[in-house]
């Protein structure tokens, strides 16, 4: 499955019991794995835990586990609502409890999902020192101040204007080395976003654990949280334009609506690629 080119492994588990460790994670999710054809994130449908429908363990494309991903959690809502007819679903994940609802719209899965408030504390998100505010947080002499976040996972985002170049460019330039930061002790997705329009952003994003990628649902809701905090735009919905929306469509698009201290609620398109089989060879 994918969002916005944001691609997904995914395996119900409580149909299809297998143990995973990283290994098994890394072959499945390598590019060159002809019969999976490799993902950005594989995630594994468990049954609950506590008082949701599901549990959804989620792991990057380097084997490591995290404890959110925005897309991942539209793309099992929408896998539960076509496969079980689940169209309300309660996800349970480490980074909390997500309610999702699915609607069909022009073939497409819709899933809207209301993700956890963000948290603001250096200690939550978390940095490995004080700032004097996580709003604006100097990292590099050539970028701007860098807005700190945690959405179920640390974010950092940076908006540039046209004269600091594109949005593409600076991730893949700046993203690897800030992943690693001795700023954030569990490394961190870095967010770089250009305002293009009314409430209207975009958005290329340096996934931690698995790099440049088409989508990052966590980081266009960070993205609109830092948009709407410092008033760069006016909110309560932003409009995040990732890089799969090379034609600036309004389909290949992800709504976020934000209202602090109240909501975050994350709605977009998700797409079913294929079905298909592959062996758990034992891990060496």
């Amino acid at each position: 499955m994918n969002g916005l080119g944001n691609d997904f492994v995914i395996i119900d588990e409580r149909t299809n019991n297998v143990a995973l460790d990283a290994a098994h994670i890394r072959v499945l999710a390598a590019r060159d794995n002809s019969l999976t054809q490799g993902c950005d994130q594989l995630l594994i449908i468990q049954p609950a835990r506590g008082d949701g429908d599901v549990f959804m363990q989620i792991f990057n494309q380097d084997g490591s586990e995290v404890a959110a991903c925005g897309n991942g959690t539209r793309a099992v809502a929408a896998y539960l609502a076509q496969k079980h007819g689940q169209t309300e679903v309660a996800i349970e994940t480490l980074g909390g409890l997500l309610q999702a609802h699915t609607r069909l719209n022009n073939g497409d899965h819709h899933p809207q999902v209301r993700m956890p408030l963000p948290q603001f504390d250096w200690r939550d998100i978390p940095l490995s020192r004080a700032p004097e505010t996580t709003a604006s947080v100097a990292m590099n002499q050539y970028l701007p101040n860098g807005f700190m976040v945690n959405v179920g996972n640390p974010h950092a985002v940076f908006f540039l204007d046209a004269e600091r170049g594109a949005t593409a460019t600076m991730a893949a330039q700046y993203g690897p080395m800030l992943e690693t930061d001795a700023l954030f002790p569990e490394r961190a997705n870095i967010n770089f976003a250009m305002l293009v329009g009314d409430n209207i952003l975009r958005l290329d994003t340096w996934e931690r654990g698995v790099g440049l990628t088409a989508a990052c649902g966590t980081g266009a809701c960070a993205t609109a949280i830092a948009a709407i905090e410092t008033a760069l735009v006016d909110g309560p919905t932003v409009t995040i334009r990732p890089p799969a929306n090379g034609d600036d469509n309004d389909h290949e698009v992800i709504h976020i609506t934000y209202r602090p201290g109240e909501e975050l609620v994350m709605a977009g398109p998700v797409r079913f690629d294929f079905d298909a089989e592959t062996p758990i060879e034992p891990s060496r």
